[in-house]
């Protein structure tokens, strides 16, 4: 998702069912109520997090009457279209071009909640049966063009960019129209940003022209961790960049132990069984990312690279052709970059990929904070010293992430459920109020207007902290949606 480059910028195998399933598309040798100024009576209890704000072209998330929302196998196959796109821009505004559609062997994702009722994201797509306007299939979404909107480069210069960008969704049975949506910096009628149509596509599905990946299809697909049918799971892929063909048994240790490490996660610890991870080898002919200010360039898989938009430590790619060409030949719903080098660095994106070190002091910190962004749209709890941070959070919008707020008067604290009765609203950063949910102050990089649920977690410091309640509760979120139990 978008944020201010996290940790860079603050001190501080038994055959299964699920490996069946997923044989048919693999290789045949693939191994909330409470108002801002609520006091000692504590937030009101209520309804959770509000879905979206609708329109007349932007049908909202799929209703809790599961006879309304739509019905999978009447819509789709279970293949997989993924939609390539360049996504250009200015610091105000967006333009999308289709490079080319792609047919992927399978589609792992969500089944029975095909319109996102989280709100999440800067950006979202939404798919309508082209006969019947029917709104199919939603997804909130970053990018990391939005985020280069926010730079010098863009606001003070006055630049423009270019970035390869793709979406993807069940593989529709008929003609579709895809839309995509960008938050306006006003309040909609939840009081988050208002959804604007920026661009609109329709797609033939049973036209010639939809390729089909031929790449990286003897990769090695690595199954780590398998909870049962992917069509029934959340599938995590964690894919290596810069280890080479002889650094395959290191990328394999270093899968097996960050897999380890996000599934020792408390807030992961009910959801275990609804979790597959998997692992691909695709061999990078250079050993380590580039390092620009290093003069180093790399010829790697994904292309990954740290000094992005010229931050010393931010850790990304720009390469989404490559990088979704060859993840296609596993099952993923989330997807993430293990790079080799000992460098401190990463990034994470909400709902495209988080990046991280392989062999760091804060490797495992990295990975998991970087994982929160992309994977639960979490916001960055922490405070810098930049003042010029108002491109990310407008004054008298309520942010979409699920665990910042903005306190807008009148308006249910998003996570009001989880405050304790009688905790004051905002709550004091002592030690008294040290283990309680509520609203601290200084949070999204301001010191000022803006709250966090919590007095410390994992997107807030480096420190052996877990993530907090509410952080917790969106992961939870998150996997119930994909695995098909809806949120709790």
């Amino acid at each position: 998702m978008m944020h201010r480059r996290s940790p860079i910028r603050f001190v501080g195998l038994a055959a299964s069912l699920a490996v069946a399933a997923a044989a048919s598309a693999l290789p045949p040798d693939s191994g909330g109520a409470a108002d801002a100024g609520a006091g000692a009576g504590g937030p009101e209890a209520g309804a959770p997090l509000p879905p979206a704000e609708p329109d007349a072209r932007s049908p909202g998330p799929a209703s809790s009457n599961r006879s309304s929302a739509p019905a999978y196998d009447d819509w789709f196959t279970d293949e997989a279209m993924r939609v390539e796109l360049y996504h250009s821009g200015g610091a105000t505004d967006d333009s999308y071009t289709v490079d080319r559609v792609v047919r992927e062997p399978l589609w792992p994702g969500m089944r029975d909640h095909l319109l996102d009722p989280t709100g999440f994201g800067k950006y979202r797509f939404r798919v309508e049966d082209a006969a019947s306007g029917t709104a199919i299939f939603s997804q909130g979404y970053c990018t990391l063009l939005g985020e280069w909107q926010t730079t010098d480069e863009a606001v003070k210069e006055g630049k423009r960019r270019t970035l390869e960008e793709s979406v993807r969704f069940p593989y529709p049975k008929a003609k579709v129209r895809l839309l995509i949506d960008r938050r306006e910096d006003r309040p909609g009628e939840d009081g988050r940003g208002a959804f604007r149509e920026i661009f609109r596509t329709e797609l033939e599905p049973a036209s010639y022209l939809v390729e089909a990946d031929a790449r990286c299809r003897d990769c090695a697909v690595i199954p780590v961790r398998q909870s049962g049918d992917p069509r029934e799971k959340i599938d995590i892929l964690i894919l290596g960049d810069g280890y080479t063909a002889a650094e395959m048994e290191k990328y394999r240790r270093d899968l097996r132990r960050f897999a380890e490490i996000l599934m020792a996660q408390e807030a992961f610890a009910r959801d275990r069984d609804l979790v597959n991870i998997w692992g691909l080898e695709a061999p990078s002919h250079d050993s380590g990312p580039d390092e620009p200010r290093k003069g180093l360039w790399h010829d790697t898989a994904f292309g990954t690279s740290f000094n992005t938009f010229d931050a010393e430590r931010y850790l990304t790619t720009d390469h989404d052709r490559d990088l979704r060409e060859i993840a296609s030949r596993a099952p993923y719903d989330a997807l993430y970059i293990l790079v080799n080098t000992s460098r401190y660095g990463g990034g994470g994106i909400y709902n495209q990929w988080a990046i991280f070190a392989s062999d760091n002091e804060y490797d495992d910190y990295v990975f998991l904070h970087e994982f929160g962004h992309s994977f639960a749209g979490l916001a960055d709890e922490y405070v810098t010293d930049d003042t010029e941070d108002d491109g990310f959070y407008p004054q008298g919008v309520e942010p979409w992430e699920p665990n910042i707020t903005a306190l807008l008067p009148g308006r249910r604290l998003k996570w009001a459920e989880l405050v304790a009765p009688g905790t004051p609203i905002p709550t004091p950063d002592d030690e008294a109020h040290a283990a309680v949910v509520g609203a601290f102050e200084g949070a999204g990089y301001r010191p000022q207007g803006l709250f966090r649920p919590y007095r410390d977690c994992k997107m807030l410091s480096k420190g052996l902290v877990p993530f907090c309640p509410v952080c917790a509760r969106a992961f939870d979120t998150v996997i119930g949606l994909h695995a098909g139990r809806g949120a709790r």
